[in-house]
């Protein structure tokens, strides 16, 4: 009896902090996984031509994604979105769709783009490992089609995508890693937001459950980095984008959109920075042998 009832005692004092981890994260969850309204728009209105890939996650989802081709060069952009967005955004209305076809243009290269599990018409819950199990579904989905070189897709993340990409980048080869507005990590962001949360955070270390911990991530990268951040970003602090920075290995490029905020997208200076990195990356072709006379 006396060891059963210790255990009830254990109980007991378990109840509030397993209670508390699943409030917070629940709450957690509401706001970090937020797809906007599927559009009525068409990816038509791009201009550019493209196809619609359907592809399944290792736990079984059918995801929706769509592979743009904007020219010839070989490369491959694997595009994972932010939160409060899908991808019907990117062709919403006509304007929006003609910007976006002429970012893909100007990349000159194949873009794909897809919505994780819960956004936009895919079933299923998105969590963390959710989310790292579809990006990787994606790239797998890349990596079937013959046209399609593994070793020049680069993966490319805004706002909740880069802590996806930064993940899929590190368990995945790919070709270079791209990150507009990226965050630190869930905890960072939640500190900043309320402040107040910190003296919570350090009695309770184990929350947020929800990581995307990129800081911890980003020293290891093993490919090149090209970083953009507005600097009149108020949703994600520019000085975030900035420390990873820091914390990432050589190669790394940081571009600054200058007066851009989190949903701005200047691609007066984005296309020629995501350009020039992507030529960057381009393999240097073989010199040919010498030629020796005896």
């Amino acid at each position: 009896m006396g060891f059963r009832s210790g255990l009830r005692t254990l109980a007991l004092f378990a109840l509030p902090p397993v209670a508390a981890t699943y409030a917070f994260e629940w709450l957690l969850r509401r706001n970090v996984y937020r797809t906007g309204p599927h559009t009525d728009g068409v990816p038509e209105a791009t201009s550019v031509p493209f196809e619609r890939v359907p592809f399944w996650t290792a736990d079984g989802l059918e995801l929706e994604g769509w592979l743009f081709k904007g020219g010839n060069d070989p490369a491959t952009v694997l595009f994972m979105h932010g939160t409060n967005y899908n991808s019907s955004d990117m062709w919403a209305t006509e304007d929006v769709a003609q910007r976006f076809g002429g970012f893909v243009r100007g990349l000159g290269c194949r873009f794909f783009v897809f919505d994780y599990r819960g956004f936009g018409q895919n079933r299923g819950d998105p969590t963390e490992r959710g989310t790292y199990l579809d990006a990787a579904a994606a790239l797998g989905a890349l990596h079937q089609r013959p046209e399609i070189d593994p070793m020049r897709i680069v993966c490319y993340g805004f706002s909740l995508g880069t802590g996806i990409a930064v993940d899929l980048a590190l368990r995945e080869p790919c070709a270079g890693l791209v990150l507009r507005a990226p965050y630190t990590s869930v905890r960072d962001m939640m500190v900043e937001r309320l402040p107040r949360l910190k003296a919570l955070l350090t009695l309770l270390p184990w929350l947020p459950r929800t990581r995307y911990n990129s800081a911890a991530k980003i020293p290891h990268l093993p490919v090149p980095l090209l970083v953009m951040h507005g600097d009149a970003d108020d949703t994600v602090p520019y000085q975030m984008g900035q420390r990873l920075y820091e914390l990432a290995p050589e190669p790394k490029r940081f571009v600054t959109l200058p007066g851009a905020a989190h949903s701005d997208f200047p691609l007066e200076v984005m296309i020629p920075a995501v350009r020039e990195f992507i030529e960057s990356l381009t393999p240097e072709p073989a010199a040919p042998p010498a030629v020796t006379h005896e």
